[in-house]
């Protein structure tokens, strides 16, 4: 069911007084948080010189006492006792090492280049860093590939493929993995054709030479077959007027066909596909209805017409075959660049590359680092302060930066920890989130 609540704004008053010489001032401070739809409110006692986590703010999730730090809006911390102070601790989250992570395929960090070098595996491949890395070297394979975004020819194109867009698999040939979008037109709606192919998904290994294919079934299944009459084996209705006419017919699954509805004598005599359509299944029973057949003109009408298909009534698209690749279809480029030696001092964000002449003299290769790329062993920091009796602690974000807080810049929360310094003491919490964030 949709959650039923609705967010709401959240109105924090801070309210200052103090009297000095005789001369009251007060001050008042409003501030408003929007689209909260959570509030958690608790009071914790502290043991005696005990360390307790009192709340996370760095969760993938929302769970007992955590709180996603994107959803998080406001928090506040009440030291309730009257006499002693309570030490508040945030321990940031882990940070990135700037260290690679050895194995780590870096081609879902690819930016571009890396296109036309030597086929062949290069070990230990050297990088250059944008910002303050080193020392990151690469295992790179550089294969043969299709084009990306090229139409191939069509040395075969069937013309009982179904209307439509598909994207599919290409077969054959020495390399692996290739896909391409095809285009079936219904200009003539009786034998759809396939217009083009375009390759999505380049594969590796292709050479010139090379035969590919677009296997049976994969421009659309289940065609009515044009140019025989279908069997006449359900309700053959009598009919006052004998006249030809084109019906659309459809079943459970099957849609877009026509057929030839002819009546001579008296009765329908054949009932022959004309448009293919699509989804037609064998064993699927076929209905035209008296009143359809009334409404064409066959005039008086004894009942409806149905017929069930058989193995012989519905077919699959045919093979479909590309022209024999050239060299103008061909390219090499950086099929897979693993990290072998992981280096220092990356950083999210940085790009490295790979010098085009390493890998048989392509275009430069480039790789822009993610957190993905990086072991997350970077020492915690943390930033304390005390509490003192009686009072609070505010703060509206996750995220502290300092002098003393040795994060890196919004560098992430993940753990808010109270101490009880001198004795057992109380301490309330309140944190505001939205899950809408």
């Amino acid at each position: 069911m949709a959650s039923i609540l609705t967010p709401s704004a959240f109105q924090i008053k801070i309210k200052e007084e103090h009297v000095v010489k005789g001369i009251k001032t007060t001050n008042e401070t409003f501030f408003t948080l929007g689209n909260i739809t959570n509030v958690d409110r608790r009071i914790v006692t502290i043991p005696a010189q005990t360390s307790i986590d009192l709340f996370n703010v760095n969760g993938v999730r929302p769970s007992a006492g955590t709180f996603p730090s994107s959803s998080m809006k406001y928090a506040r911390i009440t030291n309730l006792d009257t006499t002693s102070s309570l030490a508040v601790s945030f321990t940031s989250s882990k940070s990135p090492d700037g260290i690679g992570v050895i194995g780590t395929d870096l081609t879902s960090s690819y930016a571009s280049g890396g296109v036309g070098g030597v086929i062949g595996l290069y070990a230990g491949v050297p990088t250059t860093a944008s910002i303050s890395g080193s020392g990151m070297t690469l295992d790179v394979v550089v294969s043969s590939s299709l084009i990306m975004s090229q139409s191939l020819g069509l040395a075969l194109a069937p013309d009982d493929c179904a209307t439509g867009t598909y994207n599919v698999n290409l077969t054959g040939g020495s390399g692996t993995g290739a896909t391409a979008q095809a285009v079936v037109t219904g200009a003539d709606p009786s034998a759809p054709t396939l217009a083009t192919v375009m390759v999505l998904n380049p594969g590796r290994g292709y050479v010139v030479g090379d035969s590919l294919r677009i296997a049976s079934g994969d421009l659309g299944t289940g065609q009515l077959v044009t140019g025989q009459a279908l069997t006449n084996n359900g309700l053959t209705p009598n009919v006052s007027n004998d006249i030809t006419r084109e019906i659309a017919v459809y079943t459970t699954t099957g849609q877009g066909g026509t057929v030839n509805v002819v009546s001579s004598g008296g009765n329908i005599t054949t009932v022959t596909p004309v448009n293919i359509g699509t989804g037609y299944l064998e064993t699927q029973l076929i209905t035209i209805s008296k009143d359809q057949l009334t409404n064409v003109g066959f005039g008086n009408v004894s009942s409806d017409y149905t017929c069930t298909l058989t193995a012989n009534d519905v077919e699959n698209s045919g093979q479909a075959i590309m022209t024999i690749l050239t060299s103008s279809n061909i390219t090499s480029g950086v099929f897979q660049a693993k990290i072998a030696a992981g280096g220092s001092g990356y950083e999210v964000g940085e790009t490295i590359t790979v010098n085009g002449a390493e890998i048989g003299n392509s275009t430069d290769a480039v790789f822009n680092l993610t957190l993905n790329d990086f072991t997350e062993n970077g020492a915690r920091s943390y930033w304390t302060m005390d509490v003192l009796p009686t009072s609070s602690l505010m703060f509206s974000s996750p995220q502290v930066t300092g002098s003393m807080f040795n994060g890196f810049f919004e560098q992430d929360i993940e753990f808010v920890s109270v101490y009880a310094e001198t004795e057992r003491m109380d301490v309330e919490y309140v944190v505001v989130n939205s899950d809408n964030a």
